[in-house]
């Protein structure tokens, strides 16, 4: 049973990684500092997620004696709103939830982002628990304590951060995902390789096939190596104040633009792998690397059936207008996160609009 220990700040998240896990998540859960037990419990969870497992998150509470009333939101991006946010507000006031209070998130990362800054903000913040349903749940929103809802205008705009006391990842769960769905977790993993580690890089050209093929084995050494680089990274700078956080931003600058602006037809993972092939052909435009580290990419993309063009074009302006926007942004000046190489990043503020339309392009194509 691999278990890690992550730490920000002061506060620290126990997560244990196994297979059948989810089954005993309140156990779990009463073994990682959260009451026990508490004055009540509340799973917030999507319809799709909640048809699957959540007869078992819940029976894993009853069966240690502990009441859980379950809040379902529709699956899928829109629901990570101000409404919908509203709305869990209201259910939980109208079922008497204060501040001894444990919310209870099941499925990806919409729904970890969701109940996550819900649990932040709700009575001025309670406890909360993760079990993601999903890989890009698991090795990015469920891990380092952010937490936010999206607004027209942009993606992720409204957030705090708010450390879970435990996650919990059952890695069965991802066997059974849509190849699509796996592809797409895929991507960020890919990130954490890229701005820490060529070993990991490496690996995962090693292991596509097994990785799409839903082993279980692979998916948990997965999952480990992931959450662990996240971890670390997060460890050093956990409310992203000194900049070494701000790396696990590579490819999200432009991948958010293309979520905004394609109105989120396209997965989040398959977003951020095109914009890391943006932000690798950005390093090469502003003369950081030379075009194999993006070729390499590019056709690491492919071999996951990730895409490397956009399936309908975008207008550069109006993507630069949603870039403009991005949290990382400072006195007006975007800040783009490139490689030097593979584990050398580069926090660079001096792009100019002509370089960032230049590296557009190749998505266009």
């Amino acid at each position: 049973m691999p278990e890690l220990e992550l730490i920000a700040g002061n506060r620290a998240t126990r997560v244990v990684i196994e297979c059948g896990l989810i089954g005993r998540l309140c156990d779990e859960l009463h073994h990682s500092g959260a009451p026990v037990p508490a004055a009540s419990y509340s799973l917030i969870t999507d319809h799709n997620v909640g048809g699957l497992y959540a007869e078992r998150v819940i029976g894993s509470f009853h069966k240690a004696g502990c009441e859980i009333r379950e809040f379902c939101v529709p699956a899928g991006e829109g629901s990570k709103s101000i409404g919908t946010l509203t709305k869990i507000y209201e259910w939980l006031a109208s079922n008497g939830v204060g501040r001894d209070g444990v919310l209870v998130a099941l499925g990806g990362g919409v729904v970890s982002d969701l109940a996550g800054f819900a649990a932040a903000t709700w009575m001025r913040g309670v406890p909360h628990t993760i079990c993601p349903t999903t890989i890009e749940g698991a090795i990015d929103a469920a891990v380092g304590g952010k937490t936010a809802v999206n607004l027209p205008v942009g993606k992720n705009l409204v957030g705090a951060f708010h450390i879970p006391v435990f996650v919990g990842v059952d890695p069965t769960v991802f066997a059974t995902l849509p190849r699509r769905d796996i592809a797409a977790g895929v991507a960020e993993s890919m990130k954490h390789a890229l701005i820490t580690d060529e070993a990991f890089l490496d690996w995962h050209e090693t292991h596509a096939d097994a990785i799409l093929a839903g082993d279980v084995e692979v998916l948990t050494e997965f999952a480990v190596r992931n959450i662990k680089i996240k971890g670390d990274v997060v460890a050093k700078d956990p409310l992203e104040r000194t900049g070494a956080r701000m790396a696990l931003n590579f490819g999200h600058t432009v991948g958010h633009a293309i979520e905004s602006c394609g109105e989120y037809e396209l997965r989040h993972g398959e977003c951020v792998g095109l914009g890391m092939l943006a932000a690798c052909r950005l390093s090469n435009i502003v003369g950081l690397t030379g075009t194999a580290l993006t070729e390499r990419v590019r056709s690491l993309l492919r071999r996951f059936d990730l895409p490397t063009v956009l399936p309908k074009p975008l207008d550069p302006d109006a993507l630069l207008a949603f870039m403009r926007r991005d949290k990382k942004t400072r006195a007006g000046k975007l800040r783009f996160v490139l490689l030097e190489g593979i584990g050398k990043v580069v926090i660079d503020d001096d792009v100019t609009d002509e370089q960032i339309r230049d590296a557009l392009a190749m998505l266009n194509a």
